[in-house]
This record gives structure tokens, sequence and C-alpha cells, in this order.
């Protein structure tokens, strides 16, 4: 049998940037900010490091497109993608944390010219076209709407959504927010606040470290980071990083 330094030194060899005095290199999405942003900051980096490192691991991130962190995993090249959440037949591919890193919020935008005609899934009917973004995982009643007749469109990230939205390409966006923005914080990013307006929401999504089933050294790194995280939930660690990330009140 092929030891783990062994595969860690084969898999540098691939990556040896990324892998540069560490001890294992997992990925981490590249545009989901304030979690992952493409600088490689964010809470979600922020706690899968300190997991690892509280259990004596250095961890490198390599910062990836999203929709290659989750099909690497799936594929087994790397043994974890993070931030993931439940799809149908994950569970035959990746096996996820033991608790969720963050917890994001499915919230329909509609364009100001619109506003007050969309109020519930339902009134999103047959024909419309709804923006997402590739290779997201949304609560199950979004999925409903495709069987319903309403044609997914999908974007790199929600900002691009957002965009659409307001040039009129989209009847609606399904956008990730979080507690740690205010809920129109993309529209103001994408500089389209004044044409777009939240209109409800439809679902909450958990957030995981995702771990591949499939690589060999998946399971092994997944068993640290669920040490790593009870021990960094209760020596208070997550609570001052999320004081860190969470906007300052006035």
């Amino acid at each position: 049998m092929i030891g783990a330094k062994a595969i860690l030194y084969a898999f540098c060899l691939l990556s040896p940037l990324a892998c540069e005095a560490a001890d294992l290199t997992i990925m981490a999405e590249d545009a989901a900010p304030p979690f992952s942003g493409a600088d490689g900051k964010g809470f979600a980096n922020e706690v899968v490091v300190a997991a690892f490192r509280a259990v004596g691991v250095d961890v490198a991130l390599d910062v990836v497109p999203y929709a290659r962190c989750k099909r690497d995993a799936e594929n087994g090249r790397v043994p974890a993608c993070f931030s993931m959440s439940w799809y149908p037949g994950v569970e035959k591919v990746v096996v996820f944390s033991k608790r969720p890193v963050f917890e994001v919020y499915a919230d329909v935008f509609v364009s100001r010219k619109t506003s007050g005609r969309i109020r519930k899934l339902a009134d999103i009917g047959k024909g419309a076209v709804v923006g997402i973004v590739n290779e997201y995982e949304y609560p199950g009643p979004v999925g409903g709407l495709q069987r319903a007749g309403a044609a997914f469109q999908l974007a790199p990230n929600d900002g691009a959504n957002l965009k659409m939205l307001a040039r009129d390409r989209l009847d609606v966006a399904i956008v990730m927010t979080n507690d740690f923005q205010p809920v129109a914080q993309k529209a103001i990013d994408a500089g389209v606040a004044s044409e777009v307006s939240y209109a409800f929401r439809a679902g909450v999504e958990q957030a995981y470290v995702g771990f591949s089933l499939k690589h060999p050294l998946g399971e092994r790194t997944r068993q640290q980071f669920d040490a790593g995280y009870e021990r960094i939930i209760a020596d208070g660690t997550v609570a001052a990083l999320k004081r860190k990330w969470m906007p300052k009140t006035q």
C-alpha cells in the first residue's frame, strides 16, 4: 500500500506552488465572499485552516472556481473541497464534514420594473427565465421551478445574474445571501441596486467541507477536520472569526 506521505508528495509534484511547505492541499471556492474569495481570504477559509491547525496539520488552499472544486472532489483528484451542500447522488462520491461551516439563504430578486408581481415561488410560472449559478446547490423547492416549466440560465456568480436581471435578460435571479452581509450587498457590488430588489426567501442551504470518497487521503482528511473543528468551536475560535467577519454594528 502506498503511504499517505508518498501520495501527498506525488500530488504536490503536480501543484508545487499550492503545496509548498504544506502538509495537505485542498480546494476552496474563488467567488463566494465573505466565505471564500478569489484572494484566498474569507470566513470559511479561516475556519478550515484553523481547524486543521488545531490538530497539527498545515493546510494549503487551492483557490478555484466552484465547478472545478466540486468536480475534482467527486473524481478523487483532491481530498476535499469547500463549501459544498447536498445534491442528488453526492453521497456516492463525497462525504460531508460532521458540522456545516456556515449557512446561506436562497433569496429571490426581481427587477424593480416588475416588483410586486412575484411574491412566492408559485408566481414564477412556465416559461420564466431564472438565473442561478453554475454548479451551485439550491433548496429543493427551487428545483421544482424547472419541473413547473421555468428555464434555468446559468452564470458564473450571483453578480452576473443580478446584472442580467437588471438588463431584463432574466425574470428572476436566485441569489445566495448570508448573515455576514446585507441582503442587497451583491446587488450593490454589481452596481445594480437601484434596478433590482429583494422579493422573498426561497430556502436555506447549509455548507460543508466535502471529502472525496475516491481520494486515498479523503477519509483521513475528514477525520482530521472534524476533530479540529470541534476543538476550535469549543475554544471560541469560530465565534471570534464570526465576530471578525460579521459587519460592524453602528
